[in-house]
């Protein structure tokens, strides 16, 4: 238990910054997951949407706070490298 008015003040702020880093985690978890499964079912269109979305929440998520912004380019780009793979299969199948 915090002994001093602002190791409590700590303690509180703590619990408020991690609730809120866990939703947000959540947010890019579900967002990311929800473009792979339109790239598996071949939805092109619907990946490219999925992708926007993830790609503003990884942006928001390193600008202020539970993400590096080095690890958040680097999960854009991933994205972004698959996206463009899957373009080009789906134009080499035509």
């Amino acid at each position: 238990m915090p002994h001093s008015l602002s190791a409590t003040k700590r303690v509180r702020q703590n619990a408020r910054r991690r609730e809120r880093n866990r939703a947000i985690m959540s947010r890019i978890r579900t967002a990311q997951r929800r473009f792979r499964e339109a790239l598996e079912a071949r939805d092109l269109d619907a990946a490219e949407a999925r992708f926007r979305a993830a790609e503003g929440l990884l942006h928001r998520a390193a600008s202020n706070g539970p993400v590096h912004r080095n690890t958040a380019a680097r999960r854009i780009r991933r994205m972004q490298r698959r996206l463009d793979e899957a373009r080009r299969a789906d134009g080499a199948d035509d």
